[in-house]
């Protein structure tokens, strides 16, 4: 942490002393967070694997905007963390606190015009209700964002994912990984609408080191990946509000293998007074009895990266804890180690897992001031054939209630409890008689958030 201060004052100080060149705005905004998870029998998720049910963790996230007027400004976010008490930088008299540079971007109007360029690590999520299931987290990237009018515009831009080699001065090692994305924002009275394409280019020599079949010859080629999507919000009917997101895509990998897929998600809120009922759903499609024999190809939609954040109405199966740490993602987190396959692996922890979920969020609950309720019920099950059974099937079923409680010490600061049981109820008959989860899980998560 004292890194992070250092930085702060030298930032200062230079911009201090050269201000008499140029005046910049220096503009600070971040956040800390504190906590203390407890697991309890999270080995039904990690294949019955022994681990610590306690951790203590801290994280801090800071952004620094240089802003040398409305039209220009650069934006570097400082990471340091997630740091476990008691390990590396949580070591006594260990000064290591893996500070890194999670942001860097510059942003600027283009003269004359209301259009905006973003150009770095910069931050960048598909438009959708509960976390893109595609694309979503911070990108080497180059976008702009055009305003046509009040009511439509467009954001527009290019990603450079992968690059890990350059070969040498004879070998051309194909391993780029291109995404180009446009998002057409619009705007009327109690609709918002979210269409959006994505075209993405997989080096065969990416896609060989990380899904590929050790030192064996080459099963892929260059791969094209197509999606499209439309996010949606309808508030004409306030206090009733409907959201939904519908996405599709597809990509050849090999010859003999491509992979083609939907999601579909809907949501309703009632805003009340006391609190707000929500009512969410989700098909994913699944894979037919022939994935597994390796004689039809996938029908789970392919993704990008999503860093962790896909569907996200829970705080513990699917994404997790909004502290992170050893309660992240378990239904996710125990379906990629159960997974026979690298490729099985990556779409599970991308979020594609082949599944639909039925949910309840009593959402806003508060009888005290500054005190809040976060009540959720959820069940899901497998849309992959029983022949899968390295995978999330039909014969599946997966259950949880979370109960998460907030409350307000300060403006800036909250103290926030998360508390919730999860039952994962994997079908014995196609697995040899064995339960891969015959046990409950049992979460408790306390901390504090600082934002400011």
């Amino acid at each position: 942490m004292k890194k992070l201060v250092v930085l702060a004052v030298m930032a200062a100080f230079i911009l201090g002393t050269a201000g008499f060149a140029s005046a910049i705005e220096l503009k600070a905004s971040g956040q800390w967070r504190v906590h203390f998870n407890y697991l309890k029998d999270g080995g039904v998720f990690d294949n019955d694997a022994e681990f610590d049910n306690f951790q203590a963790m801290h994280r801090a996230r800071i952004a620094f905007e240089f802003i040398a007027s409305e039209n220009l400004k650069g934006v570097m976010q400082l990471q340091a963390g997630n740091i476990k008490w008691g390990s590396g930088g949580g070591e006594i008299n260990n000064a290591n606190s893996n500070i890194t540079a999670r942001q860097l971007y510059l942003n600027f109007k283009v003269p004359g015009t209301d259009a905006t360029v973003m150009a770095g690590k910069l931050p960048f999520s598909l438009p959708s209700t509960y976390g893109s299931h595609i694309l979503a987290g911070n990108h080497a990237a180059l976008a702009a964002s055009i305003p046509f009018n009040d009511m439509v515009g467009l954001t527009a831009g290019w990603a450079r994912a992968y690059d890990r080699s350059q070969g040498t001065f004879d070998t051309k090692i194909d391993d780029e990984v291109d995404v180009f994305f446009a998002v057409l924002p619009i705007k009327m009275d109690g609709v918002q609408l979210n269409p959006f394409g994505v075209y993405a280019r997989w080096g065969k020599d990416f896609l060989n080191d990380e899904f590929g079949f050790g030192g064996g010859p080459n099963p892929f080629k260059n791969a094209n990946q197509w999606f499209a999507g439309l996010n949606f919000t309808v508030d004409m009917l306030d206090p009733i509000v409907f959201m939904g997101d519908v996405n599709w895509g597809t990509v050849d990998l090999m010859d003999d293998f491509k992979a083609s897929g939907f999601m579909v998600n809907l949501a309703a809120q009632y805003k009340m007074d006391m609190f707000t009922p929500e009512l969410f759903w989700i098909y994913e499609s699944g894979e037919d009895s022939g994935y597994i024999a390796g004689t039809s190809d996938s029908k789970r939609m392919p993704t990008i990266n999503t860093d962790g954040t896909s569907w996200a109405p829970t705080a513990m199966g699917f994404v997790g804890s909004s502290f992170g740490g050893g309660v992240d993602g378990l239904l996710r987190s125990f379906l990629s180690d159960i997974a026979l396959t690298s490729y099985d692996a990556y779409l599970v922890e991308e979020g594609t897992i082949g599944m639909w979920a039925l949910g309840l969020k009593l959402g806003d609950i508060q009888f005290i001031d500054r005190l809040s309720h976060d009540l959720i019920f959820v069940y899901a099950q497998g849309t992959n054939d029983k022949a899968n059974i390295d995978l999330f099937t039909k014969d599946d079923k997966y259950y949880e209630v979370s109960f998460d409680h907030t409350y307000q010490i300060y403006e800036n600061l909250s103290a926030v409890l998360e508390l919730g049981w999860a039952k994962l109820d994997m079908d014995t008959g196609n697995r040899g008689g064995v339960d891969l989860a015959p046990d409950n899980a049992w979460k408790a998560a306390f901390g504090f958030h600082y934002r400011f």
